[in-house]
């Protein structure tokens, strides 16, 4: 089965603050509505999905737990809604948390992108989702996948405001361009379909989220230290490199690259640390979802 980079197979690799707008009916684990507008997930209340505008336009978002308890924001991995990436552990950081969610432009209940972004344009938008949502600050942030370069980037631009990042599986900066120059183009050759995954971030016309990836992951591997800014960076255990057609020496070449990645997030920060999930796969809120809650658990202090 192959492993999703937030989205992508890796078979295919893989204001000024507004008002809170109307606020929509809640949507439980399955998609349907409860009567008391409120989502339920994991067996416990999360509370009301909401239609947030930021920029003249609308996010969906998810919030569960107390209003001044610890903030932690969710960022989920490319293409995937808030729903099917935080399901498994938001309402049990709610216990000691106030957890939100939300779905980027392009996914899930928020607006189609108007044009192409950024990771910085990505960054500005959860700026203002955080904004709009009233979250305290500083904040963790707990990203999967491709959502650990919004996170990082929206740490380049708002070091104060970051408590600490929780990278679940997050392609490091570089991993991108090194699939890129080591896999071949042509379909028929084994791995090109791993590569032709990356491909469809480098345009914008090419992935619902209109990433201008080409610019994006260039951007990334210039990422400045955060100084002593807390970060764990989770990695799967059980690789599925291979599992496609895929040379075993491809294979190989991608896992070192992808530690690689990892230990470049651990540059950025005095305070960081690198941690192999047992029984984890790349999804790890799903895998190893109490590993998930202990780690937001450290990081909030609580």
């Amino acid at each position: 089965m192959a492993m999703r980079l937030g989205g992508v197979t890796r078979a295919v690799v893989a204001g000024l603050a507004v008002a809170i707008l109307a606020a929509g009916c809640a949507t439980d684990a399955d998609g349907a509505r409860d009567a008391d507008d409120t989502a339920v997930v994991a067996g416990a209340k999360v509370g009301k999905v909401l239609d947030v505008r930021v920029h003249r336009k609308e996010f969906a978002t998810r919030c569960a737990g107390d209003e001044g308890e610890p903030s932690v924001m969710l960022v989920a991995g490319e293409g995937t809604d808030m729903a099917g990436a935080w399901d498994p552990v938001q309402s049990q950081i709610g216990r000691f948390a106030r957890v939100c969610a939300y779905d980027r432009l392009g996914v899930g209940g928020s607006d189609a992108p108007p044009r192409s972004q950024t990771l910085d344009d990505m960054a500005d938008d959860l700026d203002g989702v955080l904004r709009d949502l009233e979250m305290e600050r500083p904040v963790v942030l707990v990203a999967h996948s491709i959502g650990g370069f919004v996170a990082a980037s929206f740490a380049q631009q708002n070091r104060e405001d970051v408590a600490g990042l929780l990278l679940l599986d997050a392609a490091g900066p570089g991993f991108p361009q090194r699939v890129l120059r080591r896999l071949p183009r042509r379909d028929s050759a084994p791995g090109a379909a791993v590569r032709n995954g990356w491909q469809l971030l480098l345009d914008p016309a090419d992935n619902e989220e209109r990433l201008d990836g080409r610019s994006s992951f260039a951007a990334a591997e210039a990422y400045a230290p955060l100084g002593d800014v807390p970060i764990v960076a989770l990695t799967h255990s059980i690789s599925d490199f291979g599992e496609d057609d895929i040379r075993p020496r491809q294979a190989a070449d991608l896992e070192s690259a992808w530690e690689a990645g990892q230990n470049r997030w651990l540059s950025l920060s005095s305070q960081a640390r690198l941690e192999r999930v047992d029984l984890a796969g790349h999804d790890i809120a799903r895998d190893q979802p109490e590993v998930v809650v202990e780690r937001v658990r450290e990081l909030v202090g609580g």
